[in-house]
Order: structure tokens, then sequence, then C-alpha cells
């Protein structure tokens, strides 16, 4: 194979044009290299070029065969991605390349070249540290394009060099294929860019044409080189088939109509590899430039591109790749194109308009369908009202034109085909795939009103007997043929005649006589054709119509003998000469007696004629054209007396016209018409004197009132056929006499209304119901009177909107009744009442239930039939992956609901009512219609953003417990979020019963009591929670059926002591039930499914936190009837966080946030604190303002702490901490910033079945123990076989382990009644006591073990990994999530046990997103054991992955219990504890100063082991600060404080040394001796009233002096003894109602002796 690719090769380059040489002086400085880069870092790539000249630099990527940069300009769309350096020492042809924020694609060979020599040329290979290392492909034998050279046509000479391991050594490449080599090669390449794969081989450059899949052009013998890597080209060739994607399919680019300047780019997936897609990129340019620019790269789920910044009027090329992670495909076909400026809008706008009103469109419907966004802001309620409508709107969208080609171009599904081409919409179809590429469709149309002409328009036709003429004119781009399409109206089923012309106008052949004809046209070039243009119906005539022969002229007209026609009186006869008329001196007192027949006298003296144009010449004023023209169906008005001074003139007119004028056709009439014809017909009129050459016939329509609207029809017969009038309108028709002089008078007009529908098809839209004699009263709303027969009101009454008429015999009037107008039926004679029913819109409602709600947006997800690939999108609510998920897009839009009902939001956004299913977490049927509601995504998602912040969840855990045949009880879970006191939420809770009668009721509680229901009966309840903001959706239904009626029975549960006893304590519970007349002779109390005790009684003592639980009464009665009562039994022990609850909120919008923990133990406070230093979160109100809540429920304590309102200083996390007498314990959850972005949840992981023999060997267990190792211990084996297993029981620990699979199953085995021994089994531990005789009960209850086993496989976590690390004064620790169902984890529990208390662990539960925890308050030389269990409802890992650390060289902690033991105005005694943890304390240095300087403080440093110190020289009566530090070897504590400053009081030795008189000493000690002397007796005296009433009890009474040093006791009477610098020595003594007060616990109280006083 090598030898025939190299005699092929040879061929070639001989064949070849050798190509001029570059210069020599034009070469590359640098070397290629390879550059390793981290991601998000940079790299600069080196470019140096000799001599270069006026020559262009280029850089391009090989990767995907983009260029990006030419000198300096930046020619991808990355504009920041990429720069062009030029160092300043470089010279003057340096382009360097710099990457920045580097990431895994870009990874690859760049390459700089000279653009006009591209073999100077330079390329680096950039490897990003962690992208995927590109897998190598060397076996070329399986190079194998047979299939792809048939295809192209490759001889068959040829044919074996396709498949290189079959071909025979001695085949002669240069015969065989000279000239099948470039098909060879491109076949080889099939579509994919191999450069990159030549590159890394190390192939020159020169020959990577080869890899690229061209020959090439410039072929000479320096591509003699390439000869020597055949190998690696096809290594390839054969890697790329694996690891490239093909090139797009199905590109196609098109205008956008949106904005003119931008080009809408589309294509479909590659046929080869469409997997291995990881983006696109379009490349393009304008077509006179060098070099493309390339786009961002493109996700690989998007099929659809804008690329706007364009110029008008300019050409493009265009084209595109498909990017993998290897490398890119081959360029798709390049595309050519122009941007030509597009119609104006406000043209299309009328365009669309006038088309709509042509085709018979009106209001409402005109309005709402006619409008070039249709598509875009539609209301599908509206498009199903005007569904009749809508197929003649959609023609006039799309501009009357056949868009389909341009459609399937861009690969728009078949379905859309019919919106492109015009043909409508059929609503039962799922048009959503059309409405998310109505981009594609809507630049389709654009294109096409400029290159497709539009529909003919003004056609006419001109009908014979057997032929006619049709005549148009055309519109739009230049039209090459047209197609005229004609048949008989009516006959539907038979096919159109078509007939091809190339011009107006044509004739049409071999019609019917007499017949009716409809004809349309449509208009096409080579672009594609137009639609058809509106219908046109014509009647051909019956006979051969013979023009009818001229008048012959007769006598002149004789007015006498006209008006003794006319039967005028006698006296009025002098009126009857034109002399009488003409003379002017008419007798107006006879004319008034005449005035009866004087319209007769005129009429005959006008004679049928018109005579307006001699009026016009004698000045007769135009208010006299009616008596210029009168005729004898004309009136006589008040023009006449106008006129009166003008009659003479007229007269004259009237006998000129005598003599010229034609006289006026007779009998006018009617002979048929249709929707869009009139056939109408006269006679001539009565011969005179002169001739008439032709006949006009005059219509328009009514209400026309512009005469220059009005159309003629002139003819030479006596009949004619008016074509091309509009359905349903009333037209007004006159005809009138022609010759060369004038005209004559106008005949009567004929009123003709044309018919609705053909054939009389208005049945089939609408129906009328007749009620005779009825009268209708209105509110006036709506009403249009109109007259015409009772045909012609239903015509006028046949649109949807007209609810009825009323119809008038007598007066041939009719009343509509538009809209909604109340119609009230009355009795009225004379009228009738005709209700009009229209048919109702369509029901287009697909089959299935269309009424399920999902409960949250996983419920939605995993039971809305997702498939496989598009879950993930789902699950994280991915807007963008429409084209990825086109088919589950509407799914995923549902699922995005979240549980929550947003119709609020939606409706105030202006959602459709037909559209809000969205809106409520509900599917919506795939129809036409229901795909427009797609149109509305960025509302629906904008309400989806905003609900989940302020919207509650279903609630949750909902529970219906039958309490007897007429009451039962629903409980339910408070819903997750959004459901607390501060956002007002409530319930809403409805029960229906099997009739539908619902029941609504509204609480506050999570539970509600239904009482009075029916006994057997079947009930339905669903609830829903509301808050301030709104609602969720409605949980799902639950069903339950209540049991028949039986005596009640009064049952109750007493509880000794009422409130929870405490650990170790005892209780006693009592189950009370009576029913009268019946008797319980068995009452048991059950717990875990199992009875524990029988009686009434049940007594527990050495309680432990194992007993709290639920305990059941159940009592059976004589007939055996059971009444259950269950009891839930708290117990006061150390708290325990079991439930945390965090969340995530948006700062700076108002927001309440709040957090909530549960304690079980009953812990009496809760307190919060804020951050890792746990600091109060009292501190923190300069930010925001907190509350906090306790709620107690039966089973929990719950702690709520409210934030508001949430600003970025609350994000942190909160540590809750319960406190009884048994200790604290705590828990902490997070507040989180909704904007930042999140980790993705944890992927749900199935663990399979764990092979527990496989977990044995790895223990090493022996193989004759390996009998035991099942998927539980076989304990009842081990006992059946002691001398072959006995000495198997040294391995059972790890039995067990392997049997439970590193999870804790106590939970499940306490639930299921196993017994209490054996659940350390369950945790997967031995027991520490396995001679017991409990053992026995483990080997009954192995098969409860198991199964708890096998249930929690799939829930209960598996053990985290954790790491525990000293940190100066904490240790960190940290933990993965677990390998096993970390997704199911509810919370973490961490557990730590210092070796100086070994009996008391410490815990703290930690909310499921937390994975850190820091202990605080170490000791020193204390070794601590660290553990974590990830733990929910069904249970918890085990706790196995233990870690120890042995804390050294802590800092001290604070100094405890500072405090002032003495003082006397100058000085003053500290005394404190030492630091808490024990670390080594080499001094302390005490820090005070006044309180209102705020000087630095002073300090003194006494020694570690000092624990009092006296501070001297202070200020009498002056507040004074005190601190205390600790200081060690390896740091200083934190600062202990005093509680408040110090007033050290007056100074007891100023009075003794300082004042002027020292006899006022003595005088002032006497004084105040006599006045403790008093005090003194009066107390004797109290104390002895008191010791005398209690004689008997021997009474002694202490008085506690705390003021008092140790150093002077009181008996009695004070010591007079002043030498001691307390003073006097003593104090006040304190009350007895101060000694009542005082707490009883002495461990506060420091070197204080009690005085006793003993009274006889």
């Amino acid at each position: 194979m090598k030898m025939i690719l190299i005699q092929a090769l040879l061929f070639v380059i001989i064949s070849a044009h050798l190509g001029s040489r570059v210069a020599a002086e034009l070469k590359m400085l640098t070397q290629s290299e390879n550059f390793t880069v981290n991601p998000d870092h940079t790299v600069v790539l080196p470019c140096v070029i000799q001599d270069q000249g006026t020559k262009k630099a280029v850089w391009r990527n090989l990767k995907d065969g983009t260029n990006i940069s030419v000198n300096f300009e930046i020619l991808s769309h990355m504009k920041s991605k990429y720069v062009i350096e030029r160092p300043q020492d470089s010279g003057a042809f340096a382009w360097n390349l710099r990457i920045n924020n580097v990431v895994d694609m870009d990874q690859g060979h760049y390459q700089c070249f000279v653009g006009d020599a591209p073999e100077v040329s330079v390329t680096h290979f950039v490897i990003v540290e962690g992208a995927d290392v590109i897998p190598t492909h060397n076996n070329s034998e399986n190079f194998n394009v047979t299939e792809c050279c048939i295809r192209e046509k490759v001889s068959s000479s040829c044919l074996p060099v396709c498949h290189s391991s079959n071909m025979s050594e001695d085949i002669n490449v240069l015969t065989a294929c000279a000239s099948d080599l470039n098909k060879v090669v491109t076949c080889g390449t099939d579509g994919r860019n191999h450069v990159g794969c030549c590159k890394r081989r190390g192939i020159p450059d020169v020959c990577l044409d080869f890899c690229y899949g061209v020959i090439p052009s410039n072929l000479d013998t320096q591509h003699l080189a390439c000869l020597t890597q055949l190998p690696d080209i096809l290594s390839c060739l054969e890697e790329g088939h694996v690891l490239l994607p093909g090139p797009p399919t199905a590109v196609s680019v098109v205008q956008s109509s949106a904005d003119q300047a931008s080009v809408l780019v589309t294509w479909r997936p590659p046929i080869q590899n469409p997997h291995l897609v990881k983006g696109y990129k379009v490349f393009y340019k304008v077509t006179s430039d060098t070099h493309y620019k390339s786009t961002r790269i493109i996700s690989s789920s998007e099929q659809m591109y804008l690329q706007s910044g364009l110029q008008l009027n300019v050409q493009y090329s265009v084209y595109m790749v498909a990017l993998g992670d290897y490398g890119s495909s081959q360029p798709s076909e390049t595309f050519i194109f122009t941007l030509l400026p597009a119609q104006p809008k406000s043209d299309i706008e009328a365009d669309i308009l006038g088309c709509c009103i042509s085709k018979g469109l009106k209001n409402p419907c005109l309005s709402k369908l006619c409008t070039p966004d249709l598509m875009r802001n539609v209301n599908p309620v509206e498009i199903l009202w005007c569904s009749q409508d809508l197929n003649k709107a959609l023609q006039c969208l799309v501009g009357q034109r056949d868009h389909s080609a341009c459609c399937k171009r861009n690969s728009l599904p078949d379905v859309c085909l019919p919106f492109c081409a015009g043909q409508g919409m059929n609503l039962t179809l799922d048009y959503m795939s059309c409405v998310i590429r109505l981009p594609v469709i809507e630049a389709c149309v654009q294109e096409g009103r400029a290159t497709i002409p539009g529909p003919p328009v003004n056609v006419s036709v001109v009908p014979g007997i057997r032929e006619a003429v049709v005549s148009w004119n055309n519109v739009g781009a230049p039209a090459m043929n047209f197609t005229i399409f004609y048949r008989v109206l009516g006959m539907d089923k038979m096919p159109w005649n078509r007939m091809e012309v190339s011009a107006s106008p044509a004739d049409l052949q071999g019609l019917y006589p007499g017949t009716h004809y409809e004809i349309q046209l449509a208009a096409a070039n080579e672009n594609g054709s137009s639609l058809l243009s509106t219908k046109v119906v014509f009647l051909t005539y019956e006979n051969v119509i013979t023009t009818p022969a001229p008048t012959l002229p007769s006598e002149i007209h004789n007015l006498t003998v006209c008006c003794s026609e006319k039967r005028v009186r006698s006296d009025c006869m002098s009126f009857c000469s034109f002399d009488k008329l003409a003379s002017g001196s008419l007798d107006f007192g006879l004319a008034y007696s005449c005035i009866d027949v004087l319209d007769d006298i005129i009429a005959c003296a006008s004679d049928g004629r018109n005579h307006k144009q001699c009026c016009k010449r004698s000045g007769v004023p135009e208010t006299c054209d009616n008596i210029c023209q009168f005729s004898p169906h004309d009136e006589l008005s008040t023009d006449f007396l106008l006129c009166a001074g003008h009659v003479g003139t007229i007269a004259n007119c009237y006998r000129e016209g005598l003599a010229t004028l034609p006289r006026q056709p007779q009998n006018f009439t009617v002979l048929k018409y249709t929707t869009h014809t009139v056939y109408l017909a006269w006679r001539q009129p009565k011969a005179t004197n002169t001739a008439i050459e032709s006949y006009s016939v005059i219509y328009h329509p009514k209400n026309q009132t512009d005469l220059t609207q009005w159309k003629t029809l002139s003819t030479k017969n006596l009949e004619v056929i008016v074509n091309d009038l509009k359905p349903s309108t009333e037209y007004f028709f006159q005809v009138v006499s022609v010759n060369e002089n004038g005209t004559s008078a106008p005949t009567p007009e004929l009123r003709v209304l044309t018919k609705a529908y053909d054939d009389d098809k208005e049945t089939l839209r609408c129906n009328f119901t007749m009620k005779n004699n009825t009268n209708v009263k209105t509110d006036g709303v709506g009403q249009r009177k109109l007259m015409g027969t009772v045909e012609e009101c239903k015509s006028y009454c046949s649109v949807p909107q007209c609810q009825g008429f009323t119809y008038s015999t007598q007066s041939q009037a009719c009343t509509l009744f538009m809209d909604k107008a109340p119609l009230k039926p009355y009795a009225s004679p004379g009228y009738d009442f005709y209700n009009h029913s229209c048919p109702p819109r369509p029901d287009i409602m697909p089959t299935g239930n269309w009424s399920m709600q999902f409960h949250n947006r996983t419920d939605c997800c995993q039971n809305a039939s997702i498939s496989d690939n598009c879950m993930d999108a789902c699950m994280m609510g991915e807007f963008q992956s429409v084209y990825r998920c086109e088919d589950d897009y509407p799914k995923i839009l549902t699922c995005a609901a979240d549980g929550r009902d947003h119709t609020a939001c939606c409706k105030n956004l202006a959602v459709p009512e037909l559209c809000l299913s969205y809106c409520q977490g509900q599917l919506s049927p795939t129809t036409g219609v229901g795909a427009l509601c797609l149109n509305y995504i960025p509302r629906y998602v904008q309400c989806f953003v905003n609900g989940s912040m302020y919207l509650p969840t279903p609630p949750g855990s909902v529970i219906v417990k039958i309490i007897n045949g007429t009451a039962a009880m629903l409980s339910w879970a408070t819903p997750t979020v959004n459901c607390d006191s501060t956002t007002g939420c409530h319930y809403v809770v409805f029960l229906v019963d099997e009739k539908g009668v619902k029941l609504q009721n509204r609480t506050k509680e999570t539970s509600q009591l239904f009482t009075d229901l029916s006994p057997q009966t079947v009930y339905s309840v669903f609830l829903l929670a509301v808050n301030n903001y709104g609602k969720s959706i409605q949980t799902p239904q639950t069903k339950f059926v209540t049991p028949p009626l039986v005596p009640f029975a009064d049952i109750s549960v007493s509880q000794t002591p009422s409130y929870p006893p405490s650990e170790n304590g005892e209780v006693e519970l009592f189950c009370n039930v009576y029913s009268a007349g019946r008797t319980f002779p068995f009452v048991y109390w059950v717990r875990n499914s199992k009875i524990i005790r029988k009686g009434r009684q049940l007594k527990m003592s050495m309680l432990s936190e194992r007993d709290e639980g639920n305990y059941t009464c159940s009592a059976k009665d004589d007939r055996g009837v059971v009444t259950n009562l269950t009891h839930f039994l708290r117990i006061m022990y150390k708290p325990k966080a079991v439930r945390l609850m965090g969340n995530s909120y948006f700062p700076g919008q108002m927001q309440v946030a709040n957090l909530q923990c549960d304690f079980m133990g009953y812990p009496t406070k809760i307190k919060w604190f804020k951050g890792r230093d746990e600091l109060p979160v009292t501190q923190f109100g300069q930010f925001f303002h907190t509350t906090e809540k306790l709620v107690s429920y039966p089973t929990h304590q719950s702690s709520i702490l409210s934030i508001y309102y949430v600003v970025d200083e609350a994000f942190d996390r909160y540590t809750c901490v319960g406190y009884n007498d048994f200790g604290n314990g705590s828990g902490v959850v997070e507040l989180s910033n909704a904007l930042l972005t999140r980790p993705p949840p944890p992927t749900p992981t199935y663990p399979t079945t764990r092979n527990v023999s496989q977990c044995c060997m790895s223990y090493e267990i022996p193989r004759d123990c390996m009998g035991l190792c099942s998927t539980f211990v076989n304990l009842d084996e081990v006992t059946a076989q002691p001398d072959k297993y006995g000495h198997c029981l040294a391995y059972l620990q790890f039995y067990t382990a392997c049997a439970t699979d590193g999870k804790d199953h106590s939970k499940c085995c306490s639930k299921k009644g196993v017994h209490p021994f054996c659940h350390t089994f369950c945790a997967g531990f031995v027991p520490d006591d396995m001679g017991s005789i409990y053992l026995m009960n483990c080997i009954t209850d192995a098969p409860l073990m198991l199964e708890c086993v096998q249930e929690n496989l799939e829930f209960i976590p598996s053990s985290p990994a954790l790491t525990a690390l000293q940190r100066n004064d904490v240790i960190q620790v940290n933990w993965d999530k677990p390998e096993d169902n970390a997704h199911r984890v509810d919370r973490y529990e961490l557990y730590w046990l210092a070796s100086d208390t070994p009996s008391s662990s410490k815990h703290v539960s930690l909310v499921n997103t937390l994975t850190d925890y820091r202990i605080k308050k170490l000791r020193e030389n204390v070794n601590y054991t660290v553990w974590v269990i990830a733990a929910n409802e069904k249970g918890s890992s085990q706790p196995i992955n233990k870690k120890s650390v042995l804390v050294k060289n802590l800092r001290p902690s604070a100094p405890q219990e500072l405090h002032v033991s003495e003082m006397n105005g100058e000085s003053v005694l500290l005394k404190w504890d030492p630091p808490e943890n024990h670390a080594v304390v080499t001094n302390y240095t005490i820090l005070y100063r006044e309180a209102n300087m705020k000087d630095q403080f002073k300090q003194v440093v006494v020694p570690g082991s000092v624990r009092t110190y006296l501070i001297s020289n202070l200020k009498p009566r002056t507040l004074y600060e005190f601190q205390l530090v600790a200081n060690g070897p390896f740091g200083k504590s934190d600062t202990a404080k005093l509680g408040s400053e110090i007033n050290t009081g007056p100074s007891t030795s100023a009075n003794r040394n300082n004042g002027p008189d020292r006899s006022g000493v003595p005088l002032g000690i006497g004084l105040t001796l006599v006045a403790v002397l008093i005090v003194a007796g009066m107390v004797a005296a109290y104390l002895y009233c008191r010791r005398r009433r209690k004689m008997n009890y021997g009474e002694t009474v202490s008085f506690e002096n705390p003021q008092y040093g140790s150093r002077v006791q009181i008996s009695g009477l004070p010591n007079s003894n002043d030498s001691s610098d307390e003073g006097f020595g003593y104090a006040p003594l304190r009350e007895d109602h101060d000694v009542e007060h005082r707490p009883t616990d002495k461990s506060n109280l420091r070197d204080e002796n009690t005085m006793d006083v003993a009274i006889s």
C-alpha cells in the first residue's frame, strides 16, 4: 500500500505546475515549541518573521481552521480572548499571540504563517493541564472507504485503493487512479479536519493539505517528503473516523427579519459522530476580503445562530464547522449572499391589513389576526374564537406567497411547511417545533416578499357564452408565468382546470353557457410561487345576445297626450304646454291647487331624459338638478319651490332635449344573484326621435357616498352580468341610455344583497330559531337596525357576535343584537324573534389526563415521561435546552413551576387563560393552539423565579386517620419553604363527598378534624398552602372510606407526671376507655407493632432517649370492635437537633429569611448564634433585625429565627443551641445567597446489591468460616453447630459490618419491633454482652433485620470520608458527601469525645449543605476522637470513619470568673479562675483605667500561679474599667472583662488623715456606734419574738455578709477594733427577705463566714 501511494503522489507532482518559490530573504525565525498552561491562566506564543515586508502575518487555530488574526486585527468573535503583542525590543516583525483565560477547548496546535507564503510558518502546541488526553489509533489496516468511493463514482480500476489492506501489491496506481486520486483523498478524510492529529504526529506543515482532504495546488518537489509520512496520515484518517465529528448538515443562510443587517444561520447535527459535537463555529467575511472572521463557540444543543452587525447591499460568504474535543470537521458548504433592504414595516402592515380586508375579515378578528407579529404576540383564546378566519389571515401574513422552498432549505420539520406555504393551521396538531423556529419562518417570509411575485391583483373577467377574457396586474417581483385555475362553481370535488400563460390578458375557451365559474390566478418565477389570488366568480351568458335594433325615429313627444295618459285634471291641463311653462309667468295659485298632479306634469315634460347639461349651460343652480332629470318614479320635493324662478329655463331645456337625448330604459330588474355576481336586464324605451347607442350600468356598495368610487359597466345589450362583487354586501344598481348627446335619466335604484355563501351554505355556519310574535328587550348595547327581507337579516346576523334579531313583516325592518347584550323576550304582536346560535369553538383537546399536577419539580420530572437524556435539564430547569430536548421541552417548562401556583403572576403579565396551565405546573395538550403558548416563555420564567422566592410549596406527608364512622383526622407537614407566620401562611382544605359536594375550610394548623361524616361513604380530600403572595398547587387527592357506624368508645390516655419526664426518671401511662353498655376485656399497650403490656396501666422507670415515641392503647370490647388511641411520650434529655432548615435568598429585596431548628429532648430555651465565632445574633442589629420563636409540638420543639431583611451581611452559617437541665445540643444551618452559583445537586446514586462474600474475604476471614458470610449473620447456624463454627465467632464483628453495608439500620429495626438487644446488630456492630440470653431473640427477629437492610439499601447514605486537623485553637473537621445516596442526606451529625471525659461525647447537627465544622474550647494534652454520620428519616450511616487529634500547644483561653472581691475607695481586690482549656499560663496581664478617660490602660503583670491581686492607689468615687489577659508560650488569650464599670466608692482613710479638726473623728465614731446599738437592739427584739413563737424547733438564725472579709466575726454587737484596713470591720446586716431570695447554691460565695446569733 505504501509503494502504491508513493507512485500516486509522484504522478500528481510530475503532472502539476511547479509554483513559484518564496524569496530567500523571507524567513521564519521562531522554532516550534510545546507550551503547558494551567486553566484560567495566560499563554504567549511567539512568532518572529524576517523581511516580512508588506506581507501579512496570520495566526490560525489548526484544531478548527479558525483564522484568529491578521497582523494586529483580531478576526475571532472573542475579542478579549486573543491579543497580538509586539515586544519593544523584538524588531518590526514580531507577532506574538497572547491567549487569555485558557480553557480545555484551547488545547491544540496554533500556526503562525505568512499570508502570501504559507510555507513560511511555525506551529506551537498548547497543552492545558487537566484536559483530556487524546487517544491514539495506529491501526491503519482498518482504513476502508469503499462505500464512499462507489458513491463518488470512483472507477472500478481504482476501487481497490479505497481499502488499502485488501489491495494487491502489483496494482499500478498511476494507471488505475489517474483521474480519481482527489476523490479517494476526499473519501479518506470523510468531511473531517485531520490537521490536529497530523500535527501531533509531527507531520510537516507542507503535508497538511493531505490531512485536510485536498491535493495541494502548488505541488512541487518539496512534497516528496510527504511520502515518508503516509503511514501516519493513514492512521490519522482512521483516528478521525473514531474521534472527530463530521460537518454540520442542512446548513442554510437567510436574511433575518428581526434586524435587516443580520443573517440567520440554521443547521442540523452531523451525520458522522454527532455525539462527539461539543459546539459549532460560523465563519463569515465580505466576499472580497481575504480572511474569514469567526463567531464564539456555539452550544452543541443549538441549531440556529443570528450574526448581526453586517452591512446592507454587501456580498458575504458564510460557512460553519462542527467542533469536538480532539478537532473539528471540514467546512460546510459556503454560502454567498447579499443583504438587501427590507420592505418598510409600515408597508408590510398596510399590505397585510388590505389583504385581510379583501378576504372578508372583519373586526374583532381583523385587528387581532392581521398584524405582522401575530405568531409572537398571539392570544391562543383569540385564535380559537377566530379560527374560521385564521387560515385567511395566515395567507396574508406570508405575503400571499409560498415560502416552503426556503423553509425546507432551512431544515424546518414537515409539520411547519404549511405555515411557510400560507396553507393555515390544523389546530389539532402540535406546532411546538414551528413556534421555536419562528425566526426562520419570518426570515423566509421577508426573503420571499422581495424575490417572489405576489398573487395577481385587479382580476377582471368579461364573460361571453362559451368564452371569457381574463385580465390582471402583476405585483411584487417580476413574474415569469401565470397559472389560471378555473372550474364550475360548487363543484368542489372536481379538479381545477389549469391554463399557463405568460402575460395578461388571457382567453378562456370551452365554457358552458349560463354557468357560474370561479377563477383564481397564481404568479411564479425562478424563486417560487405566489398563493392564489382572490377568487372571482362570473356567470356566462345563456343565449346568443344580439344587439337590439336602433329605435326608429317617431314624432316629437306630445306633452298634452302624456298628461292625459297620466289623468291630469282638466283645470291643471294648462300646465301641459311647453309654451306655458317657458313663458315664465306661472300662476302660483293654480300651481298650488294642482300640487297633487304637478309631479306627473313635470315627469311628462322631462320625458325620462337627463337635461342636467343644458340646465348647467343655462345657469340653473345645481340644487335644481333633480328637476332637470325628473322621472316618473321620482317624488317632488321642496326643491321645486326653490327652483320656481327657473321654471322657464328648465322648460326650454326639456324642449331642447326632446330632439337630442335618449329616453330612460324600461323594466329594469335582477334576474339572478350569487356571492360575487348580479345578473341585470331591462327593456328598450318607447320609440322616440332620438337613437340609443349603448347602456351604462352604474353600481356601488351601500354607504359609498364618494361618487368617484362608483363603478360603471357599458354594454350595447339589454342585459349584463356584474362580476367581482363582495359576499354579503348590499349594492345599488341603476342603468341609463347613452348616445352622443348625453344620457337618459337613471332608472329607479335596485338594491341587491349578495349572498354570504354560495348554495345557501350559511346554514352550515349558524342556526336560527324563530319565536313568533315576540319582541326583545335589551339594555341597548350593540343594537343595529337594518332594512331588508328575513333572509337578508339572517345574512347580517351570520357572524358569531350576533346573538339574534327581531323582524317586522309590516315595515320589513330588523334589529340585530350584537355581542353579549342580555336578551329578554316578551310577547308583542307584529314581531318575530330569531335566536341565532353559532357553532361552539372547535374542540381540539386530545385524549389524556390534562388536569394532573405535580407536587414539585422532582416529582414532575420523574413522572412526566421525560427522556433520559433530558432528565438533567428538567431537574436543573434549563430553559436553554430547547433544541436538544425539543420533544420534552413543554414538560420541562411545566416542571419548572415546582409545585407552586403562579397564576396570579402570569395573569399580571397578560398570559392568556388558555396558557395558564404552565403557570400551575400542569401539562398542556400538544395542540396547535397549545404550542402557541410557548411564546410566553420569558413571562413564565419571570414568574417561576419570583415564585420560588415568595410562594409556598404544597403541604407534604398528607395522612388521613379515620377515627370512626363519622369522624376523620387529616394531618400534613408544613411546606418546605415560604410558609410561616411572617408570610401569613395558612391552609385551605377541601373535602369532597361522592356526590361532588365540596366543603372548604381555612386553618393555620397542620391538622383538620372532619366531623359529621356519613358512614360507609367515599370521600376525597386535598389542600393547598396560601401566603400573602400567592398559593401552592393543591396536593394530590386522597380518598378514604368511612367505616360502618358503631357505638362510640370514649378513650383517652393520662400521663403521670403530665410534663415530660426526665431521663433516668419514671412515668405512668393509663388508658381510660368507656362505652355505655360495653365491657373491654382486652386492653393492651402496643409499641412498634408489638404488645409491650397487658392492662390499662403502663409504668416505666429508668427512662432513656430510646423510650421516647408513640405508645398505643388498644381496647377490644365484648363484640370484638377494637378502638385505638396513640399517645406520644416525650422525655427530657440532652437536647438534640434532628431537623435543620436553611435556605437561599436574594439580597436587598426586602425578603424575610426564616431558619429553623427542630429539637428532641425537650429543651426549655433555644438561642441563636451567627458565624463560625458563634456570636449572638442580636449583635448584628446594625445590619438586620431578628426575632426568635419557640414552638412546642407534641413530638418536638421547633425554633424559628426570622431575619428582617436579607442583606449581604446576613449570609452566613447560624448555630441554634437548645438548653435544659441535662445540657445543651446544637445544630448548624446556612443562609446562602441565591445570586451566587450553587454547586449542582448530587447525582442520585443507586448502589447495587453488595457482595457480602467479597466483603468478608477482604477481612481475611478463614475459608471454613465463609459459610456464615451470607446476607446477614446467621446466628441460628452458629448455635446449631458450635463445634464447627465456634471459633468463627471471633469474626462476628466483620460479619455484621459486611451485612449492614456500612449503614445504621437500627431506626428501622426499632419500628419493626426487633428486640432492643439486637439493635446493635442492626447498627452494624456486635453487642458487648454476647452471652446474654437475649441473643436468641436476634435469631427470631433475623427476617425483620434482613428486611431493614434490603429496604434501606437505596435510602440510607453511606459513611462520609472525614479529615480532622488541629488549626491553632480549633480542630478543623471536613468531610465529603457519601458515595451512596448523597442526595438523600437530610443532615450530618458530628460527634467528638475528649479523653479526659470519656463518658460524655459532644454533638452538633448540621444542615446537609454544610460539610465542615470547627470544634472549639479545646483543652491542652487532651486526645479528641471525631466522627461524623450522614442521617435521614430512614436511618444513618455507621460511625466508622473516626479520627483522633491530640491537642498540643494551645494558647490560653480567656480567664474565667473575673470579679471584684473587695474595694475601699483607693484599692480593689480582683479574683479569677484559670483558663478553661488548661493551657500553660506563664503570667497574667491586668489592665485598668478610669472609665471616662480613653487613655491607654495601665498594666500589671503577675505570675501564672496567682489568682488574686490588689490594685492600689486608685481614686475614690471613680469609675474604673478592669480587664485580664492570660499569657502562654503559644500566645495570649482573649480578654476577660468585668461585666460593668466599678465605682471605687468613698475613701475609708480620708477622715483619719486629711480633716483639719481631728476632734470630729471620735464624735463621728460615737454617733455611728450609737446608731449600730439602736439597730442591734431592734433586731434582737424582733428575733426574740420570732423565737418565742418557734421555740420548739430550736431555731438558729444565720446572717450572711457577702461584703465582709474572713478576718472579722460579729456575735451580737459589732467589734470596736478598728485596726483593720476594712474601716470599722462591719457592714449592714442583711434582712430576712434578702436571705429568702438568695440563691441556695453557695458555689459562688468565696471566703465568707457565717455569724450565728443564738436567742435564748
